[in-house]
């Protein structure tokens, strides 16, 4: 068996101990996200979260990333790419894509995550199907067999990835994995090469001590990085790597928006529509074949301008701790006393 989630997320490429398969009870598994809450609570993460999980914590907190710093400025460049990648759904296509997931979902700062559980795609709590219909009727294979999500740290030095058709590069399996088992576009190779960059670069040495709280700022910049690195890759005449950066960075605004639910927030929530419309429109600059770093640029303004406002209205938001208590608690989600 195939690293855990190593098709289902861009990330996953490692070689496991094979487990017994049983009969699938269900061809097509039912509610893909059924575990997500039903009420209000609109927060993506929840979908792939194991109901007896510490919620809160989870959600309150940022990520465990162990990486080591790149050695030089090319490589720099490739790595963050690699990282927006990880992190953003927009490298697949269907279901994950539409439900939020990406190889940070399974792969938590590059390592396991036993708090994963999707509804018809995992057994215990920390597992996968990897060859499920769920994202690409390609690999199905007709039986219920969930393995464990590996931690991707240190997996630079295996010579093959994957069992079925093992690649021998990162870059192989990479491409495959969002081809074949996501049924996604094509990344384009400067995105295959920050994915395979970005793995390579996973290291227990580089483990922070602890995960920081989630931080707005944190999130708008992350946004803003992936803005950045798209005027990077236009310079370098790049424009596909450049709208996919763009689209990544509207995901990660829409992350935000998820947190800032309440209708007293219209007005922050209206400051990250715009924004969001704004790279819209730079992304239909870039299919047009114009230069768009200008636009960049202002963009990576706007969403500097905003983080202010946002912050100012922290507390009312599913930023601030206890908000997001009292909301895991009126959806009925595991929320410490």
């Amino acid at each position: 068996m195939a690293v855990a989630l190593k098709r289902a997320l861009a990330g996953a490429l490692i070689a496991l101990t094979a487990c017994s398969p049983k009969e699938r009870a269900e061809t097509h598994p039912v509610g893909a996200f059924a575990n997500a809450t039903p009420t209000a609570l609109n927060l993506r993460e929840l979908a792939w979260l194991d109901p007896s999980a510490d919620a809160l914590k989870i959600l309150s907190r940022g990520r465990h990333e162990c990486i080591r710093p790149a050695e030089n400025a090319d490589l720099k460049y490739l790595v963050d790419i690699g990282r927006v990648a990880f992190q953003s759904p927009m490298l697949f296509g269907g279901p994950a894509a539409r439900g939020g997931l990406s190889c940070e979902s399974c792969h938590r700062g590059g390592r396991d995550n036993p708090d994963f559980f999707l509804a018809g795609l995992s057994g215990d709590a920390g597992t996968a199907d990897v060859t499920s219909a769920l994202f690409s009727k390609t690999r199905e294979d007709g039986v219920f067999n969930p393995v464990p999500i590996p931690s991707l740290v240190g997996v630079a030095g295996k010579t093959a990835f994957g069992t079925q058709a093992p690649a021998a590069s990162l870059d192989d399996f990479i491409e495959n994995a969002v081809i074949d088992e996501f049924q996604g576009v094509p990344p384009s190779p400067a995105v295959v090469d920050g994915l395979s960059a970005y793995i390579a670069h996973l290291d227990d040495a580089g483990c922070a001590k602890a995960p920081e709280a989630k931080s707005i700022t944190a999130d708008i910049n992350t946004a803003r990085r992936a803005i950045e690195l798209a005027g990077d890759a236009l310079t370098r005449d790049d424009a596909a790597t450049a709208d996919f950066l763009v689209l990544s960075a509207q995901g990660r605004l829409g992350r935000v928006h998820e947190r800032f639910a309440g209708p007293e927030l219209y007005d922050q929530r209206r400051a990250l529509e715009r924004l969001s419309r704004n790279l819209a429109a730079i992304r239909t600059s870039l299919r047009n074949g114009d230069d768009a770093r200008a636009s960049l640029a202002g963009a990576m303004i706007g969403a500097k301008t905003i983080i202010g406002d946002l912050e100012q209205h922290r507390r009312q938001s599913l930023y601030d701790v206890e908000t997001l208590r009292a909301a895991l608690g009126a959806a009925g989600r595991n929320a410490d006393p």
